[in-house]
């Protein structure tokens, strides 16, 4: 048994596998929407709440407010915590508006190439700060026009949006002061909870609450609230020890009491706390990837999906996942290694250079001395 606190350095912890999981989740998810064929989704059918899909990206919340706040709590910059979290989103979603526009919509659009061109609905892709703030969906004129998402590119980038919300919390709530102690973490995380949860109407200040009704199709919570666990497991993770036996005994916990009406947030508790051991135990250290490809997978997952769907639309699910995979890999690895690494790198780069001048020119002033 150990802290949490032990796991988060990068060398310690298999995030970057957990993120690959929970992107490959979500694909699969997908192939399931894209080609329905009768098959079902296995985590609905054991439990009857939530899906594979939704598993994954609560999942990347989770582990998104935990290494978040670490990177602010790490940094104490509003300036550099916002030039960071630019660099990880916008260019790979600038890329992918690229790929859609020049590569996808030329090969499947329905309409002649020169009123493909000539349409404002195409080149009104190229508004990425719209994509990323307002989960406006990429949509190609003629494009997969006979798929189940008809003209639909970019289906899963509403989670971007929902983490940009949930990075500007971590933002203010840093940028105040709250994210130095476990206690000044659990206000922010009230804080949070509080925005998510309230909706002042305007223009006669009505204070309501969130419609708890209206959840992302497939989901039975709200991702944003395991964001905001993650930086309250942050703010205490030298209180919170992670073991084997622990989480076996929480998952047992759950499927005995899976038939009762406590059985959600059991899974829930027995869900997160998995998750904190399998991003800790050393026996999974050998397969963490040395390259995060798992927002490329996200970004091209559903493009390459709706294509192969276009192409043969009574196709097995299972089928079209390990035709597309080869595909999604491999444009996920050109989206890290050509563009979003290359960024984030060059990103960094600038960001250090001010702090490196100032140590140069402190060690020659000791050298003139």
């Amino acid at each position: 048994m150990y802290p949490l606190s032990h796991t988060l350095a990068r060398k310690r912890n298999n995030f970057d596998l957990l993120r690959l999981f929970a992107a490959m989740a979500v694909v699969y998810c997908q192939s399931l929407l894209l080609l329905p064929d009768g098959g079902a989704d296995p985590v609905w059918t054991a439990f009857g709440f939530d899906g594979t899909g939704s598993l994954g990206v609560y999942a990347f919340f989770l582990m998104s407010g935990i290494l978040v706040t670490a990177s602010f709590d790490r940094q104490r910059s509003a300036a550099r915590f916002i030039a960071l979290r630019i660099a990880r989103i916008w260019p790979a979603v600038a890329g992918g508006a690229l790929f859609a526009i020049f590569v996808v919509g030329p090969l499947f659009t329905t309409l002649p190439l020169r009123d493909y061109f000539a349409s404002s609905a195409t080149w009104a892709n190229l508004d990425n700060f719209s994509t990323v703030t307002r989960y406006k969906v990429w949509l190609l004129p003629g494009v997969f026009a006979h798929n189940p998402f008809p003209d639909t590119i970019g289906q899963p980038l509403w989670t971007p949006t929902g983490v940009l919300r949930c990075y500007f919390l971590v933002l203010v709530t840093g940028v105040a002061g709250l994210l130095s102690s476990p206690g000044r973490v659990a206000v922010a995380a009230l804080i949070g909870i509080a925005a998510f949860t309230l909706r002042v109407h305007l223009p006669d200040f009505h204070v309501g609450f969130r419609d708890f009704s209206s959840k992302p199709g497939g989901y039975s919570f709200w991702p944003e609230y395991f964001f905001i666990l993650g930086m309250l497991l942050y703010g205490w993770r030298d209180s919170i020890r992670i073991d084997g036996w622990s989480a076996c005994l929480l998952v047992m916990t759950f499927l005995a009491f899976r038939d009762t009406a406590g059985a959600q947030p059991l899974f829930y508790v027995a869900f997160v706390y998995g998750l904190l051991w399998l991003g800790s135990t050393p026996m999974l250290r050998r397969l963490v990837p040395r390259n995060d490809y798992s927002f490329g997978i996200y970004i091209y997952g559903f493009v390459v999906q709706q294509s192969v769907a276009s192409i043969a639309p009574h196709l097995n699910h299972l089928v079209a996942l390990l035709i597309c995979a080869p595909f999604i890999f491999a444009f996920a690895y050109l989206s890290w290694h050509w563009v979003e690494r290359p960024l984030l790198s060059w990103c960094r780069r600038r960001l250090a250079r001010p702090h490196n001048a100032v140590h140069a020119r402190m060690a020659t002033d000791a050298g003139a001395n």
